[in-house]
């Protein structure tokens, strides 16, 4: 598994929103999504500080054998997360392995609240 990913999906473990984890960190949001989307390498002190958040190693972090684990571990995700995935997938708007983006994922998540409103104001107009 690459560094980006292997951070995406250490974030998303933990539950972590990418704010969140940049204020961990000291960087910005976009930045996180910069590492996550693989356009910028973290400097060796970031790489630390990664470490540090996510409770391992920095070998953990960047070492191989690690990694391996990470990849095979079940990951935790909140039920909302995984519906809203579902859904995406369903729709096929995404394929079932494909990683998105935090900023992708809030703007479905916006998208599917406000089909949501539209739907029950429909309803409520027309019973």
């Amino acid at each position: 598994m690459t560094l980006n990913k292997v951070i995406k999906t250490l974030r998303i473990r933990k539950e972590w929103t990418q704010y969140e984890l940049a204020q961990k960190i000291g960087v910005t949001p976009k930045m996180i999504s910069f590492y996550e989307l693989g356009e910028r390498n973290p400097s060796r002190k970031t790489l630390q500080k990664l470490a540090n958040a996510f409770g391992i190693t920095l070998e953990g972090l960047i070492g191989k054998t690690e990694n391996e684990k990470i990849e095979k571990e079940p990951m935790r995700r909140s039920e909302l997360t995984r519906d809203i995935e579902n859904i995406l997938v369903t729709i096929g708007a995404f394929k079932e392995d494909t990683i998105i983006t935090q900023e992708e994922y809030d703007e479905w998540l916006r998208f599917l609240r406000a089909q949501a409103m539209a739907y029950r104001e429909f309803k409520d107009n027309n019973p």
